[in-house]
């Protein structure tokens, strides 16, 4: 993968006012940038990188006489990287209120003649959108094809889709909320608190005494920083290690590594950020909620992004925004019928993990890019190539539906258009889908079979999958995914809100097969279920000769096998009789063949299409 070499920022001054929502306006202002790689004749390629607290417009690339210059999020944006600038046209723009060249603090009040100070206005998040826009305005993009941002600058894509949804394709918010909870409100106001409080802040007017308030952006950034990291990152890092050989006896000096740790970074940071910025960011965090206008109802707030296409991404240890607060917005999302992804990454590193270089994360982004260069025609940039992840059938064999997926070390690849049939152990199920049907696919494998109700029934909907490795072969698909434990049931989802809810060779993993065969009829006017037939002949001859069974449709060891149930045709029938539902239609199939005379002992596996009132799909 290539380096962008060095890149120089440009100043876009602004002369038209600009109303924030705090009523306040801003006649003129300077808007401070950078651009990577080449806006292509169409102005169909750009992408606007939206930045987190204390980053920048300098997203990737170096700045020439700064040799540790990389920009904050150069792993990922670059030739041949996860945001490839061989084919899309990236823009960082340094938001207002910042320390980094955009209107902010420092700069000159133009009726005063001297530095805003604490006199600034408050900015919010939905200012630093439109203020963006301006930007675009100047480049002549009227939209773009992707709005990414991690974290506030997750905040700010998912801003971006509700107040200028027309100039966005696809919205890309990774380990961010749709709103701060008390705690970390808590956090920002005891970060707050440590830099008014500093002697030398002077109101927030310090500039005019020759002083910075370092002592509180000090203990600011060790607050922040703290809520950075997971619990397990920092006793990696430093555990209970002491910077002496013996202890000190001190309540004043640095007895602990971590200590030592947090004291450097307060340090650093306090030498290039400026306070008054400080105080203006964390309030438009604690100011952002969309909900907020709609009676506190987020669904009512993502009505506004209908007609476009999300992807949404959490990790497992990110405790300031937690995968639960990602949940929210998927819900939403749902709620609207939007297409969306969504991805919960199990990596170690906390809050920070948006920032770093992980290879589920960059493998699901580099999918995401992949799929959106092609809808646009862009052609193949220089892309790792995993056919592999995309070759087995999805549901031969399903793998463990509460288990971890394997770690990737590279990501999917775009795979071929659905065939015009689909495999024969499917074709039968997907006959039983009505055209134009809203489907969900629980455990959707490679989302092989959603791929191809898409593209040749006109169906949409949601596939489910645990399974890193599937859920990327997914992204790579078109096919929206969920990522989710179906063991925690599917609150995500409203009373009949498919049309028909695939449950395909997954009840034989589950530890509470009752439960989910209820929330299938819950959520879906009418169910498919399929899963092996134990009572199929070779399997009862395989019993009698005192051994478990091993076939195609049972391809495991006893001992090493995900299935905790063992259930029959005619069992299933009892079960759902016992749940008060219809069976529609009923029948077996084999080695892609339907088998509906004597299936319970000629069929390998069981198919029955179910619904509670009998009326079909």
């Amino acid at each position: 993968m290539g380096s962008l070499g060095h890149v120089t920022p440009q100043t876009l001054h602004v002369d038209t006012p600009l109303t924030l929502r705090s009523g306040a306006t801003l006649s003129s202002y300077d808007l401070v940038y950078e651009t990577y790689g080449t806006l292509n004749a169409e102005r169909s390629n750009a992408v606007l990188v939206c930045h987190a607290l204390n980053a920048s417009h300098h997203v990737a690339g170096t700045h020439e006489g700064k040799p540790r210059s990389e920009g904050w999020w150069d792993n990922l944006v670059g030739p041949g990287k996860p945001l490839d600038t061989d084919r899309f046209f990236v823009i960082g723009v340094n938001n207002l209120g910042s320390c980094f060249g955009s209107t902010g603090p420092m700069h000159l009040n133009p009726a005063t003649g001297r530095p805003w100070g604490a006199d600034f206005p408050v900015v919010t998040v939905e200012d630093w959108v439109d203020a963006q826009a301006q930007v675009l305005d100047a480049l002549g993009i009227e939209q773009l094809a992707a709005v990414i941002g991690g974290s506030l600058g997750g905040m700010q894509a998912l801003s971006w889709s509700l107040r200028h949804p027309q100039r966005l394709r696809e919205c890309i918010a990774i380990a961010t909320a749709p709103n701060l909870s008390a705690q970390n409100i808590a956090f920002n106001e005891v970060a707050r608190r440590a830099i008014v409080t500093d002697p030398d802040f002077h109101g927030g007017h310090f500039y005019a005494h020759g002083v910075v308030p370092r002592r509180g952006l000090r203990v600011a950034r060790m607050i922040g920083h703290i809520t950075y990291l997971s619990d397990d990152a920092m006793e990696a890092k430093f555990g209970r290690e002491l910077r002496a050989a013996e202890l000190g006896y001190t309540t004043q000096d640095i007895e602990f590594q971590i200590e030592s740790y947090l004291r450097y970074q307060g340090d650093k940071f306090s030498e290039y950020f400026d306070a008054n910025t400080y105080l203006l960011i964390t309030r438009a965090l604690d100011y952002f909620d969309p909900a907020r206008e709609h009676g506190g109802d987020l669904s009512a707030a993502f009505a506004a992004a209908r007609g476009k296409r999300f992807t949404i991404a959490s990790f497992t240890t990110d405790w300031r925004f937690s995968p639960a607060r990602s949940r929210e917005i998927v819900k939403a999302l749902v709620d609207n019928r939007i297409p969306c992804s969504y991805a919960e990454i199990d990596a170690p590193h906390g809050h920070d993990a948006f920032l770093l270089e992980d290879s589920r994360y960059h493998g699901l982004l580099r999918a995401t890019f992949e799929r959106i260069a092609g809808e646009l025609g862009l052609g193949r940039g220089r892309t790792t190539d995993t056919a592999g992840a995309l070759a087995q059938d999805p549901r031969r064999p399903a793998g463990a539906v509460g288990a971890a997926g394997p770690r990737l070390t590279a990501p999917a690849a775009p795979a071929a258009p659905s065939s015009a049939t689909p495999p024969d152990d499917l074709a039968a199920i997907a006959a039983l889908v009505p055209a134009g049907s809203r489907v969900l696919d629980l455990g959707c494998g490679h989302g092989e079979l959603m791929a191809w109700l898409r593209d040749h029934k006109g169906c949409t909907g949601y596939g489910i999958e645990i399974d890193d490795a599937k859920l990327l072969a997914c992204a790579a698909r078109g096919v929206p995914v969920i990522q989710l434990n179906l063991e925690e049931g599917l609150a995500l989802f409203a009373d009949h809100s498919f049309d028909v809810v695939l449950q395909l060779q997954t009840l034989q993993h589950l530890r509470n097969t009752e439960r989910m065969l209820q929330e299938t009829a819950r959520v879906g006017r009418s169910g498919v279920v399929s899963f092996p037939n134990f009572a199929h002949w070779p399997n009862r001859l395989a019993v009698l000769r005192g051994r478990m069974p091993v076939t195609r449709a049972l391809p495991y060891q006893w001992y090493d096998t995900p299935n905790i149930r063992v259930g029959t045709f005619t069992d299933f029938e009892v079960l759902a009789r016992r749940n008060g539902l219809a069976i529609v239609d009923a029948f077996g199939l084999h080695e892609g063949r339907s088998v509906r005379q004597w299936p319970n002992l000629l069929a390998s596996v069981a198919v029955f299409h179910i619904t509670q009132d009998g009326n079909g799909a």
